[in-house]
C-alpha cells in the first residue's frame, strides 16, 4: 500500500512539474479557448465513423518501419524496412516525414479516445529516437539521407535550393518541422517528457549548428525550400523550455517573402505554390503571440481572408495542381485535372484555429464549417478509410485515395491528422460563455463549470440541432450559439424548454442564451436551409449548387473508370487521371438560364437520403443532386457549365469540324500516342495537372513528332497552348527543320487569353509537296521555353475552325 501512495505522490508531482514547466505565458493572451479533445466526444456520424477507421489505421502502422530511416541515419542497423511511396521510393523522397504527422495524428487520438496502445506505442517510438539522437551525440536528429552534409552546405553556403529540395534532398526542414510539433503534441498530450527532452535538443543543435552560423539574409535563402510552419515549432520549444534563445531563433525562422507583403495587405500568391504559404501564417500568429508584433498577425490574417475570399472553391478548399491563381482565372483552373489539395484545407483549418484563438470572429467558424464538411468529409473513402490528395473539380473526375502502406504523400500526413482532430471547433469557451460553433453530434464536459452538453442532430436531412445540458447543479453562464451564413436573418429560432426565445441576430453572428441553467434543460435550435446556386468567382460559365453548408453534386457513373482507379497507382500522386478517363466538356449536360431560373427548375425530392433535381434546364439531360461529400467511387460534377442549346450546338459543331479537317492528331503527353508519333526530345516534359496533359520544352529544349500528311494539299497545324509561369517564352515550329513561324511571349499571351487558346498556323505548300508525312518540331531558343503545348493537329487549311 505504501509503495502505492508513493508511486501516485510521483504521479502528481510529474504532473506538477509538466504543467509548471509547459507555463510560459504569451504576451498576447487568447481570447478564446479550446476544450481538451478529452472533452468533446463525437457522436454517431460521418465524422465519427471516419474518427474510428483512423484510430484503427494508426494502429496497423509499424514503428519499426516508420523509424527505419531514423535509425540507419544514425548508423544503426533498421529493425524494418521504410515503407515506400514518398517514405523511400526513388524520384521525391522525404523520410520521415510521416513519423511526424504520426506522432501527432496519435497524441490527439490518444487525447481522443485514452487508448492505452497509443501511449506504448509512442513510449516506444520516444526510445527509438532518443536512442538516435544520443548515437549522433550532438542533438541532431533526422532521417534525412546524409543530411548532416545538407546542413554543413547550408553552413558553407554551397548548396542549391528551390522550392522542395536543399541539395537534391527533399525538404529536410519540412520534415525537421513535422517531427518537432509531433513531439510537441506527444508531450502535451501525453505527458510523455522524453517527447520534451527529443524536442529540445532538436531545436538547441539546429539554432547553434546552423542558425547562429548564418545571417539574417542566408537564413531567407534557406527559407525558400518548402519549411511547413518552422518558426511555430520554435514558438512551441519556447513555450516549454522559456529559454529566449528558442523565441529569437522563431523571429528569424519566417520568410520575409510572404511576411512583408501580407503585413501591408498586399496580395502577391498568385503563382506561389499554396500549401508552401499556408503553413508559415500559422508559424506568423504564434510569433504574434509570444512577441506582441502586430505585423505577424496582421499579415496572418490579412492572407486568411485574401485566400476565403478570392482563392476558395465553393467546396472549401483552394488552388489547382498545389498552387494559386489570378482570381481571374476561375473559369479555366476548374477545367483543370489538378483539384484543391486536402493539405491546404487541413493547413488552412490550422490556421483558422490559431487566429480564432487570438481574434475570433464568427465567419472564420463558416469557413472551417465549409471546408470540413465539403472539403475534408468528403476526402476520405469510406472502405480504408484513405484520403484524396487532390479532389479534381473537372467535370466528370473522381476523387482518387492513397493506399494504407504504399503512398505516404503529404497529404497521407494531414490526412492522419484531421479526423483525430474533427471535434476541436465544435465547442470553445472564455471565461463565462460556452459557444456552439458547430452541428455535429457530440457531447462536450465544460468540467470547470461542471456542465455536460449534449448535441442531437442530422443536418443536412434535417433543419434543426438540439442541445441536451446536464448539470449537477443549476449554474448560471452564456450559452452562444452561431447563426450561420447559411441562414437568413429573421428566420433562425430556438425554444428552450418548449417555450419559444425572442432572438434579433443575423447570420454569422452568435445568439446569446444567458441564464440559469438546470439539469435536463433541452435547447431545440431551428436553422431552416435553403437551395443555392451560386456562379463560378469571376464567371458566368459555370455555376455550383448549396444548400445549407452542403455542396451539393451530381454522380456521373464509372464509365471508363475501374475500382481501383479510386486509389493510388505508383508514381501518380493521386490527382492525375489520364486523358483517356477524362470527359470532353461538350459531353457533359449543360445548365441553360440564368441563375434564377435555374433554381426555380431545381426542386427536393428527399430529405434522406438528401436529393434534388434540376427540371427542364439541362440539356440533353437533367441532374440528380445529392451532398458532394457522400460520393465515392464515381464521377462526378460540383460545377456545372451554364449555357443555352445553341452555346452547346456551336461547341459540338466546333468539336465536328475540326474532327472532319483532321489529317493526324498527336495526343500529347500519352505514351502510347507520342510513340506512334515517333517523338524525340531533349529538356522537355510531361505535366499531367493541367487542363489535360501537355508538354513544354526549355533551354534549347525541343520535341518532335511525325504526323501524317496530304500532297497537294493546303495544310496548317491547329495549335492549344497555354502561357507557363516564365516570362522568357519563345521558340521556333519547324517543319521538317524549316521554320515555318516564332512565337513570342506577348503572343504565346495573346493566343492564351483566348477562350479557345488555339492558334492556326499556315504551312507553306513548298513544305508538304508530295509528302505523305512531316516532322513538326517545337524548338526552345537557348535560356528560354516553349509554352505549355496541349494538342498538335494537321489540318486541311480553310482559314477556319
Amino acid at each position: 500500500m505504501k509503495k502505492i501512495i508513493i508511486l501516485i505522490a510521483c504521479w502528481l508531482l510529474l504532473i506538477q512539474n509538466l504543467s509548471s514547466q509547459f507555463e510560459v505565458k504569451p504576451l498576447h493572451s487568447p481570447q478564446m479557448q479550446y476544450f481538451p479533445l478529452s472533452d468533446v466526444q463525437l457522436l454517431d456520424s460521418d465524422f465519427k465513423y471516419i474518427q474510428d477507421m483512423t484510430h484503427k489505421y494508426l494502429l496497423t502502422l509499424e514503428p519499426d518501419r516508420l523509424c527505419s530511416w531514423f535509425r540507419r541515419e544514425a548508423g544503426l542497423t533498421p529493425k524494418a524496412q521504410p515503407y515506400p511511396g514518398w517514405e523511400s521510393n526513388e524520384g521525391f523522397i522525404i523520410p520521415g516525414h510521416i513519423l511526424g504527422f504520426y506522432l501527432s495524428s496519435m497524441s490527439m487520438m490518444y487525447e481522443t479516445t485514452g487508448d492505452s496502445q497509443i501511449l506504448n506505442r509512442l513510449s516506444y517510438i520516444l526510445e527509438e529516437l532518443n536512442t538516435c539522437q544520443e548515437t549522433f551525440g550532438d542533438g541532431y536528429l533526422s532521417a534525412v539521407i546524409n543530411g548532416r552534409q545538407v546542413f554543413e552546405n547550408v553552413i558553407e553556403g554551397t548548396y542549391n535550393v528551390d522550392n522542395g529540395k536543399i541539395d537534391d534532398k527533399g525538404e529536410p526542414t519540412y520534415i525537421m518541422n513535422k517531427i518537432m510539433l509531433g513531439l510537441y503534441g506527444v508531450y502535451t498530450k501525453c505527458q510523455l517528457p522524453l517527447a520534451k527532452q527529443i524536442l529540445t535538443k532538436m531545436a538547441d543543435w539546429f539554432g547553434e549548428a546552423v542558425l547562429e552560423k548564418l545571417t539574417d539574409e542566408e537564413v531567407q535563402r534557406l527559407l525558400i525550400c518548402e519549411h511547413g510552419s518552422l518558426s511555430e515549432s520554435f514558438i512551441c520549444t519556447y513555450e516549454l523550455s522559456g529559454n529566449k534563445k528558442h523565441l529569437t531563433w522563431a523571429e528569424r525562422l519566417n520568410d520575409q517573402r510572404m511576411l512583408e507583403p501580407a503585413s501591408k495587405s498586399k496580395d502577391i500568391l498568385g503563382g506561389w505554390h499554396a500549401n508552401c504559404q499556408i503553413q508559415k501564417f500559422t508559424g506568423f500568429e504564434n510569433v504574434f503571440r509570444f512577441t506582441n508584433d502586430k505585423k505577424y498577425t496582421d499579415a496572418a490574417q490579412f492572407f486568411w481572408k485574401t485566400v476565403v475570399s478570392d482563392h476558395t472553391w465553393a467546396m472549401g478548399g483552394n488552388s489547382t495542381g498545389e498552387h494559386f491563381f489570378p482570381k481571374s482565372e476561375y473559369d479555366e483552373r476548374v477545367l483543370r485535372n489538378g483539384g484543391p489539395e486536402a493539405c491546404n484545407s487541413v493547413n488552412m483549418l490550422r490556421l483558422t484555429e490559431a487566429i480564432y484563438q487570438d481574434f475570433p470572429k464568427p465567419e472564420m467558424i463558416d469557413y472551417y464549417e465549409r471546408v470540413l464538411i465539403n472539403h475534408l468529409l468528403g476526402a476520405y473513402e469510406p472502405e480504408t478509410g484513405m484520403i484524396a490528395y487532390m479532389i479534381k473539380l473537372q467535370p466528370g473526375g473522381f476523387k482518387t485515395h492513397s493506399t494504407p502502406y504504399n503512398s505516404f504523400w503529404c497529404c497521407t500526413g494531414t490526412g492522419l491528422e484531421s479526423p483525430a482532430k474533427f471535434q476541436k471547433m465544435i465547442y470553445t469557451h472564455d471565461q463565462t460563455s460556452l459557444f456552439v460553433n458547430l452541428f455535429i453530434p457530440s457531447e462536450v464536459q465544460w468540467k470547470e463549470k461542471g456542465v455536460t452538453i449534449r448535441q442531437l442532430t442530422k443536418i443536412p436531412e434535417e433543419e434543426q440541432t438540439t442541445l441536451e445540458i446536464q448539470l449537477k447543479n443549476e449554474k448560471d453562464f452564456s450559452l452562444k450559439i452561431r447563426h450561420p451564413y447559411w441562414v437568413k436573418k429573421g428566420e433562425m429560432s430556438i425554444t428552450i424548454n418548449g417555450e419559444k426565445q425572442k432572438l434579433s441576430s443575423s447570420p454569422s453572428e452568435f445568439v446569446e442564451l444567458k441564464r440559469l441553467w438546470k439539469n435536463n434543460d433541452k435547447i431545440v435550435i431551428q436553422l431552416p436551409m435553403q437551395l443555392n446556386v451560386n456562379p463560378l468567382t469571376s464567371s458566368n460559365k459555370f455555376v455550383s449548387f448549396s444548400y445549407g453548408p452542403v455542396i451539393l453534386a451530381a454522380e456521373l457513373g464509372i464509365n471508363g473508370v475501374e475500382k481501383k482507379d479510386f486509389w493510388d497507382k505508383p508514381d501518380n500522386w493521386g490527382y492525375r487521371t489520364s486523358v483517356e478517363q477524362r470527359i470532353p466538356l461538350e459531353d457533359i449536360s449543360w445548365l441553360a438560364g440564368s441563375s434564377s431560373e435555374i433554381l426555380k427548375n431545381t426542386r427536393l425530392i428527399s430529405k434522406s437520403p438528401l436529393t434534388f433535381k434540376t427540371e427542364n434546364v439541362g440539356i440533353p439531360y437533367d441532374y440528380m443532386l445529392i451532398p458532394f461529400y457522400k460520393i465515392h467511387f464515381s464521377r462526378y460534377i460540383v460545377y456545372f457549365p451554364r449555357g443555352n442549346a445553341s452555346d452547346i450546338t456551336k461547341l459540338q459543331q466546333s468539336k465536328k469540324s475540326l474532327e472532319e479537317k483532321t489529317i493526324d492528331w498527336v495526343n500529347i503527353g500519352n505514351d502510347d500516342s507520342e510513340k506512334i508519333h515517333k517523338i524525340e526530345a531533349i529538356n522537355s516534359w510531361v505535366d499531367n495537372n493541367l487542363r489535360s496533359s501537355s508538354r513544354r520544352a526549355a533551354n534549347g529544349g525541343y520535341f518532335m513528332y511525325n504526323l501524317k500528311s496530304i500532297p497537294d494539299k493546303k495544310l496548317a497545324l491547329n495549335l492549344v497552348l497555354d502561357k507557363n509561369d516564365s516570362e522568357d517564352q519563345i521558340f521556333d515550329v519547324l517543319i521538317d527543320g524549316k521554320q515555318v513561324t516564332t512565337l513570342d511571349y506577348n503572343q504565346i499571351i495573346q493566343i492564351s487569353s483566348s477562350p479557345s487558346k488555339t492558334t492556326i498556323i499556315p504551312i507553306p505548300e513548298s513544305l508538304t509537296k508530295g509528302k505523305t508525312d512531316i516532322t513538326v518540331k517545337f524548338h526552345a531558343k537557348r535560356k528560354k521555353s516553349t509554352a505549355i503545348i496541349y494538342d498538335l493537329r494537321l489540318i486541311l487549311d480553310d482559314n477556319k475552325l
